[in-house]
């Protein structure tokens, strides 16, 4: 007999726009193949802390999952930890009912014992959750427990289950900014020295089937009421050339849903733009990260900025906006590089720049093991709480009154990030869809 089980989106954070919890739609869409009863809470959407402590008073669940998306803001110029918030959460659902308690989560995943811990759950899933999850409940109602609290995943090939979506968590999603979420394929190979992704999802790239995303995309919009699909992809444009068969095969399905991905300014020439613009591409995100080539081989991004100009440049002469989140103050950030960068920047032309100063230090990264021997912090720092790393070469050096100064009048370079939230969000009220980003880039008439 299947157990009744509840999973709980903990994330409450709406910046720099709502994210449906994709992974949760898949985690129920596996429950429910496994013969067990999921249900969807999501904070956001079902009435936070008040609407959970209703639904854990009318009804009985035997296992609880806690799903967690962020640790924190990762934004020096607004720091934020969300785990106290969430601590509020794991302790109302322990007053609340007696159901074995299990986080997961991408954020989970990066530190997972700590995490563990901090919460007092009874376990923890490492990593994608549809093979495990069921796994764990299926021991559950047969009596038996785990010894181990911490459960790693095995990462397999074979066809992701159907997503879940809960309806009042579409509803929320609808009518604050129209925009539903898709994976494509999982994993990166790349070794970007910040990023824990590889350890969420492996460095092996696994891919779905073309025509079963493109189907998707086509429910989310007829089905469920999607305006915008953002494809969550590590890399959309992968090496590889899978995005190419995603593209056909919206086109072949007759797509009109306009869309998003994250780029890697490599792999794209002019024809890949005009065939994903016919497939619906309306806009680009793009992992450009620092500003110079020092700094970005600091960061083993394994491209130059000279790459980021050339799929800038192509972005623009193909009429599809394009935004540059970039990371200042990095691994041999000094004067000089701070200086070309900036002018680097400049050069992008009218594209939007998202900066920040400073990178959010994460275990097992080589960004870590950097800033131990440097002395940014010291072997074995709790990192739980936002940390982040600041070039000792920058020493003397106002950061924040460079790229305010080098940002000021542009519309289209934004600093802090935490600044233009608010008019996005404003903007989401009134009906607009989409990242809205993009926003910024309109002539100031037209945006009236």
């Amino acid at each position: 007999m299947g157990l009744n089980c509840l999973l709980v989106s903990v994330n409450q954070a709406v910046v720099p726009y709502p994210v449906y919890p994709l992974g949760v739609a898949h985690l129920c869409g596996a429950l429910r193949e496994a013969g067990h009863t999921p249900t969807h809470f999501d904070l956001l959407a079902d009435g936070g802390q008040e609407g959970l402590q209703r639904l854990l008073r009318d009804n009985s669940y035997e296992l609880i999952g806690l799903s967690i998306r962020n640790l924190d803001t990762v934004d020096s110029s607004d720091p934020h930890g969300y785990l106290p918030e969430i601590a509020e959460t794991a302790q109302l659902v322990r007053r609340c009912s007696a159901a074995v308690m299990v986080l997961g989560g991408p954020a989970f995943s990066i530190m997972p014992a700590e995490v563990l811990a901090y919460l007092q759950a009874d376990y923890g899933v490492v990593g994608e959750g549809e093979l495990l999850l069921p796994w764990l409940a299926d021991e559950l109602a047969s009596g038996r427990r785990p010894a181990a609290r911490l459960l790693y995943s095995e990462r397999k090939d074979e066809s992701w289950p159907r997503p879940v979506f809960s309806p009042s968590s579409l509803k929320y999603y609808i009518t604050h900014g129209g925009m539903l979420n898709i994976q494509t394929k999982r994993g990166c190979p790349h070794r970007c020295a910040y990023c824990s992704y590889p350890t969420i999802e492996g460095r092996v790239m696994r891919y779905r089937d073309p025509e079963e995303t493109a189907a998707e995309v086509a429910r989310l919009s007829s089905e469920h009421g999607a305006k915008f699909i953002f494809f969550t992809d590590s890399v959309f444009n992968d090496a590889a050339g899978h995005f190419r068969l995603v593209a056909e095969a919206l086109i072949r399905n007759g797509n009109t849903t306009p869309w998003c991905a994250f780029f890697r300014p490599q792999n794209l020439d002019r024809e890949d733009l005009l065939l994903l613009k016919r497939a619906g591409l309306a806009a680009m995100e793009v992992g450009t990260d620092a500003a110079s080539d020092r700094t970005l081989a600091a960061l083993d991004k394994g491209f130059s900025f000279e790459q980021v100009l050339t799929t800038n440049r192509l972005a623009l002469e193909a009429e599809i906006p394009c935004a540059h989140f970039v990371m200042l103050g990095g691994p041999d950030e000094n004067r000089q590089t701070l200086t070309e960068g900036l002018a680097n920047l400049e050069s992008l032309g009218k594209s939007l720049v998202f900066a920040f100063t400073g990178i959010r230090i994460l275990p097992g990264t080589s960004l870590a093991e950097r800033a131990v021997a440097e002395g940014v912090i010291e072997a074995g720092q709790p990192l739980l709480e936002p940390v982040f790393y600041s070039s000792p070469q920058l020493e003397g050096i106002d950061l924040e009154r460079e790229l305010t100064t080098s940002f000021a009048g542009r519309l289209d370079r934004i600093y802090p990030v935490s600044e233009v939230i608010d008019q996005l969000t404003m903007l989401h009220r009134m009906g607009h869809v989409g990242p809205l980003w993009d926003y910024l880039l309109r002539p100031r008439t037209r945006r009236r």
